[in-house]
């Protein structure tokens, strides 16, 4: 195999294993605000062992992921909501996500990030394009609210989780 070959594989493979633990599901209802264009996602892959052990150590049980990112971060309902996206990490599942807004207009944005577990979740902002990316914001058990500004259409989430399996939920609502 050539190293094009081997390099191009190796990239979605990676792709691949970040997709896995994302709940793919926009929190909030959503109504009356833009629909988001996330990440393209591929089907589940079977549970492994250690994937299903890691699920038994979340802090909220997976079905739950989503009712707990309603009181984790504004939703649907808040003034100016235009966006959010929950889940879960682990080394087993995935210890990397990549979720994108592509309709996002040009505009400054306050977000809410909280985490949940006894992991580390590193979280980096940036313009589609990945140029310029924001200072990370480090979540270990908290919530956390910053600034998210972009100069052209679209926005770049990318996690990455250190540590014991964690919820997260995202939410970005119009800066007032």
């Amino acid at each position: 195999m050539s190293t094009t070959r081997a390099a191009a594989a190796g990239l979605i493979l990676m792709a691949c294993v970040a997709l896995a633990g994302c709940s793919g599901e926009p929190s909030g209802s959503g109504e009356g605000s833009p629909s988001p264009s996330t990440s393209a996602s591929s089907p589940t892959p079977a549970p492994t062992p250690d994937a299903e052990a890691d699920e038994a150590l979340l802090p909220v049980p997976v079905e739950e992921i989503a009712d707990w990112a309603k009181t984790a971060v504004p939703g649907g309902d808040a003034d100016g909501y235009v966006f959010g996206f929950s889940g879960w990490m682990s080394e087993n599942s995935s210890a990397h996500d990549v979720t994108s807004f592509t309709s996002l207009p040009p505009g400054s944005y306050q977000a809410q990030f909280a985490c949940r577990g006894d992991g580390t979740i590193t979280l980096v902002t940036s313009e589609l394009d990945e140029g310029d990316p924001a200072e990370p914001v480090v979540c270990a058990n908290e919530t956390i609210a910053f600034d998210v500004t972009n100069a052209r259409t679209g926005i770049r989430f990318a996690l990455a989780l250190e540590g014991a399996p964690t919820v997260h939920a995202l939410s970005l609502v119009e800066a007032s």
